[in-house]
């Protein structure tokens, strides 16, 4: 390309399946400056949150070719140029790997460049379908090597390619390969990655994970029934002593309701603060049932007025009778409600469903059998993984109420992914790494904080709002 374009005031530059550019060709060495001044350089990433319209960005926003000349560019720094963008996909899955873009100055704008850009474009694509051959034959040649001397189960997954001896085939389900495919996006060409697993067939097992040289996101994965790794496992104990006061912590949606009951037990008083009256009679019947001394659940205490938590917090503290509080997270600000909450000196946090993504799988399951028990009823991986990515705010009601409308959309067989409601079908996006769960739970909170003051919530975070509102973007938070 750059031989064609040696006497022109035109660059080259290619992004990666981020949008990063990864490299940068000019004609002239002049025109270095003008697009480091715009960080279009290696190493900087051209995103249409960051950057708005220009053809890096919105070539991989959309997945299509498209010019972007002078004032059509959002950002003014860029508009002393004409660019020209298109996506790079992948023959064999059809994924966008990445952008190549041409870009010069605005006066010398030509429609010629469009086909020369495109015709680029259709020999890299060419190049990838005839280096994943390659990369078949070594993915075959890495499960030949790992299953020649053993009898345990062996994995090689690639890009379209799955390969399985028949060990693993007789003990893995369907819904295991998409468990194996989160594990294998951990995986880097020089380290080796274990993980103990529960499969779907409720048997436990140790994974090795390792990277195929050359193959571009191939990985090897050796098997090992935990039983035969692992000390045998310790005897059941009884069931822990109740103690006076506990307290149950939990976001909505993670059933934080039904485990207080059943700490309390079912003859236990239940009141809610959703019932709190101006009158003040709902505080006079949950301090008579404190003083009754049966035991007595104090539900969604996060929501009692400032007055009613001073009263109970005296009533709690000198109750007879075992008591279980059950609330959302607090907040720094809510004092008052921290006060009532440290009467109870034992507490149970329920994780949110989005902190469980080693073992989603089995949790869909779970539901799945409670929603019909005997059916055997199961779930396609690509319906799976859609679920896997999303962030469900509602937690387990959230997931138990999708599953729900799936199995209404699907009397017979499997649920795969069109009998989703259309919302929780396959996204762009990838599921969360821990970090990244961390990194949104610390927004939603600091969201909650301020009463959705965005202003107030990137102070208190440390970052800037436009930093702030792009994470909202990445993470779909609204509010």
């Amino acid at each position: 390309m750059m031989d064609e374009l040696a006497d022109t005031r035109f660059s080259v530059l290619l992004s990666d399946r981020t949008a990063r550019i990864i490299d940068r060709r000019v004609a002239q060495r002049e025109l270095n400056g003008a697009l480091d001044r715009v960080l279009a350089a290696p190493g900087f990433q051209y995103l249409e949150e960051s950057s708005g319209t220009n053809a890096l960005a919105t070539a991989y926003e959309l997945a299509k070719p498209i010019a972007v000349s002078g004032d059509e560019h959002y950002l003014e720094s860029l508009r002393q140029f004409c660019c020209f963008g298109a996506p790079i996909v992948h023959p064999i899955v059809r994924r966008v790997v990445g952008v190549l873009d041409i870009t010069g100055p605005v006066q010398q704008s030509t429609t010629l460049l469009g086909p020369f850009l495109m015709r680029a474009v259709h020999d890299i694509e060419q190049r990838l379908l005839e280096g994943a051959r390659v990369t078949e034959q070594r993915l075959l040649a890495a499960f030949q090597t790992h299953t020649r001397n053993t009898h345990q189960p062996v994995l090689v997954y690639g890009d379209n390619v799955l390969l399985s001896n028949p060990a693993a085939a007789d003990l893995l389900r369907a819904g295991d390969y998409a468990e194996l495919r989160m594990v294998a996006a951990a995986v880097h060409p020089r380290a080796t990655v274990r993980r103990q697993l529960a499969l779907a067939s409720g048997a436990s097992v140790l994974v090795t994970a390792s990277a195929v040289p050359d193959t571009a996101g191939g990985v090897v994965f050796d098997i090992v029934p935990a039983e035969s790794t692992l000390p045998p496992p310790v005897a059941a104990v009884s069931a822990p002593v109740v103690h006076r006061r506990q307290l149950v912590i939990g976001e909505p949606g993670t059933g934080r309701t039904t485990t207080a009951r059943e700490i309390a037990g079912p003859n236990a008083a239940y009141f809610t603060a959703v019932d709190e009256d101006p009158e003040g009679r709902w505080v006079l019947s949950v301090r008579q049932a404190l003083v009754d001394s049966p035991p007595v659940v104090i539900d969604d205490i996060h929501a009692l007025s400032p007055r009613s938590v001073a009263v109970l917090a005296a009533a709690v503290g000198t109750a007879p009778g075992d008591v279980v509080m059950a609330t959302s997270p607090l907040s720094d600000e809510c004092t008052e409600h921290a006060a009532l909450a440290a009467e109870a000196l034992h507490r149970r946090e329920l994780r949110p469903l989005r902190a469980h993504r080693q073992g989603f799988h089995t949790l869909v399951s779970d539901v799945l059998d409670r929603l019909k028990p005997g059916a055997g009823k199961g779930i396609a991986p690509s319906a799976l993984n859609a679920l896997a990515s999303h962030t469900w705010p509602g937690n387990f009601r959230e997931l138990e109420s999708v599953l729900a409308y799936a199995c209404s959309r699907a009397p017979v067989g499997d649920i795969s992914e069109r009998h989703l409601p259309e919302v929780y079908r396959s996204r762009s996006n990838r599921p969360l790494t821990l970090l990244e769960n961390a990194e949104r739970d610390a927004i939603v909170a600091a969201l909650r904080n301020s009463d959705g003051n965005r202003t107030a919530a990137a102070a208190e975070l440390g970052i800037g709002r436009t930093t702030l509102y792009a994470r909202l973007r990445r993470y779909r938070i609204g509010g």
